[in-house]
């Protein structure tokens, strides 16, 4: 065997192995969406964080403009009717917060085959202005804590990996 396919067979090796203890330690998973983490602001000039799939189809988004708006694929069951309450848990491994809000029928701009949950405000629209900052910055924190988001309901989840979107933070919270 030469000196360089002995390197090789090591370099692949530690490869291996390196992929398997970052899928062990909760790294890249078959329940993680692939696609990409995109900033935008629409013709209303709101702004809106998203994670959409290979095909453009959103995945998850939040925005404000009239109201704060968190919608996502919906990772438990399809909700048998319109307007059915539901609450989604999203974590980063280190913190997780609960949102409860309303499933259904997904949108043609979401992935084929699933439901959409949505939830207006936070769930909180009567909040005062220094509570409802309060409450959009643990949001927001858990967003941009450079870890993957877990998104799970009815014992169901998926994953999307950490929010990757040049100073989308601080241009979000210009305008909400």
């Amino acid at each position: 065997m030469t000196k360089h396919a002995g390197m090789l067979k090591i370099v692949v090796a530690l490869t291996w192995l390196g992929l398997s203890a970052a899928t062990a330690a909760g790294g890249p998973s078959k329940d993680m969406w692939s696609g990409a983490w995109t900033f935008e602001m629409d013709r209303q000039d709101r702004p809106w964080l998203a994670f959409s799939d290979p095909h453009g189809k959103t995945v998850f988004r939040i925005g404000c403009g009239t109201h704060f708006e968190l919608d996502a694929v919906y990772p438990g069951d399809a909700p048998k009717q319109e307007h059915t309450e539901a609450s989604i848990t999203i974590g980063n491994g280190k913190t997780q917060m609960d949102f409860a809000g309303f499933t259904y029928a997904g949108p043609e701009s979401f992935p084929p085959n699933t439901s959409m949950f949505n939830q207006p405000d936070l769930g909180h629209p009567e909040l005062a202005d220094d509570k409802w900052r309060a409450l959009e910055n643990r949001v927001l924190d858990l967003m941009g804590s450079g870890q993957p988001l877990k998104v799970s309901a009815e014992g169901k989840s998926y994953v999307l990996p950490p929010v990757k979107a040049p100073r989308w933070r601080a241009r979000f919270q210009k305008v909400c």
